[in-house]
């Protein structure tokens, strides 16, 4: 049985419904402002079994981690009750995490930035990103990077999107301010794009596809994605914790983490289940996660711990500051040890 929902995402169409149940599949809620919506019905606590607050995001990164661990047992082995929560961006999870009502939550590359500002704890490395893409309309002439100069570009601020259109205008020759950003929500982007009201527009799976239903694949010009700018520029999506519950709760940190390792395991090696499973419990149409899934590398627990022994993962996190700092996010890089804590990880998976 899966884990009851107090409601689904309203359905306004089916473009929009699809943005708003994973509009931080990409983005990670890179910087967007919108609320949680509503949480699936809490597990009861049975007996004296400890309850974590989980927040996630309704998509192959976020939920399916969730659904997995409950179905399966894996939270029940490792003598824990999830409360998993709902969220579609960053910010308001760590809010919530600064209240004290969110212990530990999923985000996407997009809202790294919170971390490294001390408003979580990173434990975890869920998958690379590869989904966001810049395309060019046809009709606007542009061919590559450099011809974006002066022209209008439609793109949800603060997210991967974003990083990547930047890196793609200083690999051009140019810098933000020589082109006209528009900021929009993902839906509003969708839109501008297919009416020709942008130039271009910095987007992500899947919704590049819905793009290109409407317009037609012939009548895009990708101009590039994260893969072209790897491997100096990695795009991880993570688990990160209230730096208080860490402090205070590490046993139950641990706990989780091994339970998650478990679902990780076995995501990989059912990936068609996991779709499956996915889209029972978001209501998220099987093909979407489909396509989502086709952009993301899922890593295994033996990759997360080398990257975080042999130093890949600080470098990841990093270099995404330089990003970060560039789009205004942050001041200045944070070294990543301060708020890239592996311990628990290695400790909870024996690697």
């Amino acid at each position: 049985m899966f884990l009851k929902r107090k409601s689904s995402i309203p359905v306004l169409s089916a473009v929009l419904s699809l943005t708003l149940l994973l509009a931080a599949c990409s983005s990670g809620g890179g910087g967007g402002s919108a609320s949680p919506a509503q949480a699936p019905e809490p597990n009861k606590p049975s007996g004296k079994t400890p309850t974590i607050n989980v927040a996630y995001m309704p998509d192959m990164n976020g939920a399916t981690p969730i659904v997995i661990g409950e179905e399966k047992g894996f939270f029940k082995e490792a003598g824990i009750n999830v409360n998993a929560v709902k969220f579609l961006s960053g910010p308001p999870e760590f809010q919530a995490m600064a209240s004290g009502d969110i212990d530990i939550a999923y985000i996407g590359p997009g809202a790294t930035f919170l971390a490294a500002q001390g408003k979580g704890h990173i434990i975890d490395i869920v998958s690379l990103g590869k989904s966001d893409m810049v395309f060019a309309t046809k009709k606007s002439g542009i061919k590559e990077w450099k011809d974006l100069k002066g022209k209008t570009v439609g793109v949800p601020k603060g997210t991967s999107g974003e990083m990547v259109l930047n890196l793609g205008l200083e690999k051009g020759g140019l810098k933000p301010s020589d082109v006209n950003i528009v900021n929009m929500d993902v839906a509003g982007a969708v839109s501008a794009y297919v009416a020709s009201k942008v130039d271009a527009v910095a987007i992500w799976s899947p919704y590049t596809l819905e793009i290109e239903k409407q317009v037609g694949k012939e009548n895009m010009v990708k101009l590039g994605d994260n893969s072209d700018f790897f491997p100096e520029y990695i795009f991880p999506a993570s688990w990160v914790v209230n730096p208080k519950f860490l402090q205070e709760k590490p046993e139950l940190v641990e706990s989780f983490l091994k339970a998650i390792a478990k679902t990780t395991d076995y995501k990989i090696k059912n990936k068609d289940e996991a779709v499956k499973m996915t889209a029972a419990y978001t209501q998220v149409p099987e093909e979407s996660l489909k396509m989502q899934l086709d952009a993301l590398e899922w890593l295994d627990n033996k990759r997360v711990a080398d990257a975080f022994k042999d130093g890949s993962a600080k470098k990841w996190y990093e270099n995404l500051e330089k990003l970060f700092v560039q789009n205004g996010n942050l001041k200045e890089i944070t070294p990543a040890e301060k708020f890239l804590m592996t311990a628990p990880f290695i400790k909870a998976t024996g690697q």
